[in-house]
């Protein structure tokens, strides 16, 4: 099959398809209507399609090895700023772009469906990606498994790069990301008697002090990792000392190693202050290894990711500080995951109100993973 002549035939379905589910965005594990949508589009495509931990899944093909290919769709809790005929209204927005990768896999389910496989095509389409829970719940599913997948192939769109550029990084390609969260307990009272309270206030600025020294004084510099703290809170008034308070953040890394110590580091900080200051701390962490694409499988495709007129492939040479939870996909099977320009080089960025996503070369995106697909197939 001509894979790109053919999807430039249906590239008006596919537009479509990616601007309703633009205008009926939806958050989290439940994804009523845009199920019901995709359930609909593949089920007129002849599919037989199964639910699967709040997403769906079908199979093109019978045999042999088998490919993974996978979309998210799960949308953010955000307001979109852009004055698009269009634009959601109901307080949820695509800025991620997974209206795109919906419509782009919904668009290589129709090109895969028309042509002989060498073997089986599994589509996983994934709720939950942003609440870091849809790909280990399908994982834990069984979306890996009946037919055994052999391999994975997936991309992400991007507003910051311009429109057509297509890269693929083997090796670390997304950074991990560890959230973390401490609860501080303490005993509240007046703050004109501090001899009769256990301030966790006084202990959450050392915790916070503590934690900024972590990365700085015991990471190798050959480890990339970053820590912040974004979210503080405690106490309701000037003279009221509260009996708790709690500090959010986040640790980026590509080395998994590098992670653990970390977490091990933050808990033993934590457990000595509480002791120091008489508070009681709990940390918990939620957590997505760093996304490695597997450097043989990028290697054997790379000739069929360059081979899509209009869209422009490099080979990446950095990875990029945003995760992504097709990474826990990516630690069970051969993965190849690449990024997508659809906006403008240094333009806004993907879960910015205004950012500007083109769908003009979707359907390239699709004819790129389906030729994809078959072509690892016949290998």
């Amino acid at each position: 099959m001509d894979f790109v002549k053919r999807a430039a035939e249906i590239r008006e379905q596919i537009i479509a398809d990616r601007r309703y589910l633009h205008q009926h965005p939806e958050f989290g594990m439940e994804l009523p209507n845009t199920c019901a949508y995709v359930r609909g589009r593949l089920e007129s495509m002849g599919y037989t399609v199964q639910d699967c931990a709040g997403g769906l899944t079908a199979t093109a093909g019978t045999g042999g090895k088998c490919v993974l290919l996978r979309g998210d769709m799960d949308a953010l809790k955000l307001t979109e700023d852009n004055d698009l005929p269009y634009r959601s209204t109901n307080g949820y927005a695509h800025m991620c772009g997974h209206d795109m990768h919906t419509a782009i896999l919904l668009g290589a389910a129709a090109l895969l469906r028309e042509c002989a496989l060498g073997g089986t095509v599994k589509f996983m389409f994934q709720p939950g990606e942003e609440v870091m829970c849809g790909a280990q719940s399908m994982i834990d599913a069984g979306i890996l498994e009946n037919p055994h997948v052999d391999a994975a192939l997936g991309l992400h769109v991007m507003t910051h790069i311009a429109n057509g550029k297509l890269s693929l990084r083997p090796g670390a390609a997304f950074a991990g990301i560890d959230i973390f969260r401490y609860e501080v307990e303490g005993t509240g009272g007046h703050g004109s008697a501090l001899e009769m309270t256990v301030d966790p206030i006084h202990a959450l600025v050392q915790i916070y002090n503590a934690l900024e020294s972590i990365v700085p004084r015991e990471s190798s510099m050959f480890d990339a990792v970053s820590c912040s703290v974004g979210h503080i809170e405690g106490g309701t008034m000037y003279n009221i000392i509260p009996s708790s308070a709690m500090l959010e953040g986040t640790v980026r890394f590509f080395n998994n190693a590098a992670h653990q110590r970390i977490v091990a580091r933050m808990q033993s900080l934590a457990d000595g202050i509480a002791h120091a200051t008489g508070t009681k701390c709990v940390v918990s962490h939620q957590s997505l290894p760093a996304l490695v694409n597997d450097p043989g499988l990028c290697a054997a495709l790379e000739g069929v990711f360059g081979s899509i007129p209009g869209l422009e492939f490099s080979v990446a040479e950095a990875p990029l500080n945003a995760s992504e939870d097709f990474a826990l996909v990516a630690e069970r099977v051969p993965t190849a995951f690449l990024m997508l320009g659809v906006g403008v080089d240094g333009g806004v960025t993907n879960h910015n109100p205004r950012a500007v996503f083109y769908d003009d070369k979707l359907h390239l995106a699709s004819a790129l993973l389906a030729k994809a697909a078959a072509a690892y197939l016949e290998m």
